[in-house]
């Protein structure tokens, strides 16, 4: 399989390197060619320093540009009759991708950065004449790279919100626990190392019980015990409300954002 990969940003990068572990051919372009070029040589990927992509022959055009650069992009590569095009846009609809490329089969995508280290969430979004099979294509190119699963395209906000941004939300409660590692006299090494395992047994568990979240917090917390102290600062600072608040501001800004 052939991949075009049109801007070479962060996600466009990642995206690149994933593949390229997969043995998929690729063909990079970027609005700034050496970086194209850079990238291209480090996967033993081909650069194109120009559009059109017609002449390299793919299969999947991964568009990973600006979404005002989309006009323009549609202009220069055309149709792209019967490709599969996998969309990460932002703020991009499937019915606006449609609109350029109406003789593609669309794809849209939102993944996050922990694409990279192959543990993203991926939301897939398609234009509702996919073929079973095209759908399958897609799933097995993006396997190995996170959860991934298809959603309607309403949701998407939704997501971005809780799975795109909650990773910056969730390091900046790590930095927070390794700074009180600190300060109670452990070194920064081990509070982070600390704190990342607590994150990772908390994850575990939560998946091994199955149920919710509280229950397990609850096991944890012994009467007139350390965890409950804890909790009730927690409670009394609003952090639990606070977060919510946090989520709720990714989510509300991510459908003023057009």
């Amino acid at each position: 399989m052939k991949i075009a990969i049109l801007g070479c940003g962060v996600i466009g990068s990642a995206f690149a390197r994933q593949f390229a572990k997969k043995g998929y051919q690729l063909v990079l372009c970027d609005r700034n060619p050496e970086k194209a070029e850079v990238l291209a040589e480090e996967i033993s990927g081909q650069h194109i320093p120009e559009l059109p992509i017609s002449a390299a022959k793919v299969d999947i055009v991964l568009l990973a540009v600006k979404p005002k650069e989309l006009e323009e992009l549609a202009k220069q590569v055309g149709s792209l009759h019967g490709k599969i095009i996998l969309s990460v846009l932002a703020q991009t609809s499937v019915e606006r991708l449609k609109k350029h490329f109406p003789k593609a089969q669309i794809v849209r995508c939102m993944p996050n950065l922990a694409l990279s280290c192959g543990e993203s969430v991926i939301a897939l979004v398609d234009d509702k004449s996919l073929s079973f099979n095209v759908k399958r294509a897609v799933e097995e190119m993006l396997e190995g790279m996170g959860l991934i699963f298809w959603v309607e395209e309403e949701k998407i906000d939704a997501i971005t919100a809780l799975a795109g941004s909650g990773p910056a939300y969730i390091i900046a409660i790590i930095e927070a626990m390794v700074e009180s590692g600190i300060a109670m006299g452990l070194r920064a090494d081990e509070a982070l190392q600390l704190s990342l395992q607590a994150m990772k047994g908390a994850v575990a568990l939560i998946k091994e019980h199955a149920g919710h979240p509280g229950g397990i917090r609850w096991q944890i917390s012994s009467p007139s015990g350390t965890t409950i102290a804890g909790m009730k600062v927690f409670e009394e600072n609003g952090v639990r409300s606070g977060l919510i608040k946090t989520f709720l501001a990714a989510f509300q800004r991510s459908q003023e954002i057009i």
